[in-house]
């Protein structure tokens, strides 16, 4: 996924910086090509007019006094006319002043009706739709302009000749002009094309090397992030089962046991979960771990009971078990004001199940609430049967240690009055372990985590 964003990332980046540039160029060209134009424009037409001034001039000095069609004079000049080539199909002609009328042209020759055209005088103001050529030039100067002819536009530098009563006109296509900064346009747009890929190219490698330093550094921050947690979880933890042990030895202290029973029910519990886990009952290790943690909170609630009940050596008078039965709603409703305040957690909501429901019966008639069959959270249910065999098995102040195996008589035989079969079933198939563990030594408290 992150490969995919950082992608997607370049791509919005170097797709955004190469659709800018490019919007950029395409501008600029815009701007380039409509100066590039007008700059040309105005250099073809003073080269226009000086190359006209130069041709007068050679006129001039060609000492021509006849230039009625036919004559040596006119021969000469046409001969000139001929010979003279300009950029852009660009040629030169000489009219008669004042009338208009074209004298020579390069293709007088070829077509001799040219010779009767009469062409208009106009100012220079670039717009004339007629054939008419464009010109403006002083006695003896030189003018020039634009003029519309045959279909296309062209740029005209005047020269005038006063002696011989003619204008010397040097024309160039403005198409060719026009083509011209075209191809330096072109030369330049391809050139900020390239340079343009080029930049994202390199930008698209930047913001890689950027994105992957970013995630570098962000993956050492999580993973110190991570580390640090971990070490705080495990320190909360270690809190956690401190309190856990306190709690429950708080209750197991008013009672003359000294803190075997937590350590065996803890065993009992984990033998259990393993046995129904492997008969693929809906338990997961994360489950199993917090139901051996909170098994040691079962009788939590006996620290609301006094000592006359809690401690008397001799049976229970009914009266006396009712105020005894109280523990398990006593335990349940401590642990779940502490899961109020401390907010929802899986740990608190198993313990507050184990306290609730460890002496409830599967037929219905346990207590404190009188839940029956699977209406008894499991881990109620394991828990019975973990607490009911230590109690069997264990010696109390008001009765002996029963044996393994008649403790495990009467748990088969409360299958399905007083507890769980399914559970029943896999304490059967575990009463070997059970039966280690009733036969341990008291050791220290251990943490089942």
């Amino acid at each position: 996924m992150r490969i995919k964003k950082r992608r997607l990332l370049v791509a919005l980046v170097s797709g955004g910086q190469l659709a800018c540039l490019c919007t950029a160029l395409a501008l600029f060209a815009t701007w380039l090509q409509r100066d590039l134009e007008s700059t040309m424009r105005s250099q073809v037409l003073a080269d226009n007019k000086q190359f006209a001034a130069q041709v007068a001039t050679m006129i001039r000095a060609m000492g021509l006094h006849d230039l009625r069609s036919g004559t040596p004079d006119w021969n000469r000049l046409q001969d000139t006319v001929e010979k003279v080539k300009l950029p852009n199909q660009g040629f030169v002609c000489v009219i008669e002043k004042g009338k208009g009328r074209i004298l020579c042209h390069p293709q007088l020759r070829l077509q001799p009706s040219l010779a009767l055209t009469t062409l208009g005088q106009v100012v220079l103001s670039g717009g004339g739709k007629n054939e008419t050529i464009l010109k403006s030039a002083s006695p003896g100067g030189s003018g020039g302009g634009t003029a519309a002819i045959g279909g296309s536009i062209h740029v005209i530098g005047v020269s005038d000749l006063p002696e011989l009563n003619v204008e010397v006109l040097a024309h160039q296509d403005e198409q060719g002009v026009i083509a011209a900064a075209e191809r330096i346009v072109e030369s330049v747009r391809r050139m900020g094309v390239a340079a343009s890929v080029i930049l994202s190219l390199i930008s698209a490698a930047v913001t890689i090397s950027i994105v992957r330093r970013y995630e570098n550094r962000l993956a050492d921050i999580n993973a110190n992030l991570e580390r640090l947690v971990e070490t705080r979880s495990r320190a909360l933890m270690r809190t956690r089962d401190a309190v856990i042990f306190g709690l429950a030895k708080l209750a197991e202290s008013r009672d003359d046991d000294t803190g075997a029973h937590l350590e065996r029910i803890r065993d009992y519990v984990q033998v259990l979960t393993s046995e129904i886990m492997t008969a693929g009952a809906p338990l997961d290790a994360t489950a199993t771990k917090l139901l051996v943690q909170a098994s040691s909170l079962h009788d939590i609630g006996k620290v609301g009971i006094p000592d006359a009940v809690l401690c008397k050596p001799g049976k229970l008078t009914p009266a006396e078990r009712n105020i005894m039965q109280k523990h398990a709603a006593i335990g349940g409703e401590c642990l779940l004001a502490i899961k109020k305040v401390m907010g929802e957690d899986d740990f608190l909501s198993t313990a507050c199940d184990v306290a609730f429901s460890h002496h409830e019966r599967w037929d219905g008639t346990g207590y404190p609430n009188g839940l029956k069959g699977e209406g008894i959270p499991l881990s109620g249910r394991i828990v019975a049967v973990a607490d009911v065999y230590d109690a069997l098995t264990s010696q109390r102040v008001y009765k002996s240690a029963m044996s393994h195996s008649e403790a495990v008589r009467i748990i088969a035989e409360g299958s399905g009055s007083q507890f769980d079969p399914a559970v029943v079933a896999a304490f059967i198939r575990a009463q070997d372990s059970f039966s280690k563990v009733a036969s341990k030594a008291t050791r220290p408290f251990a943490d089942a985590a």
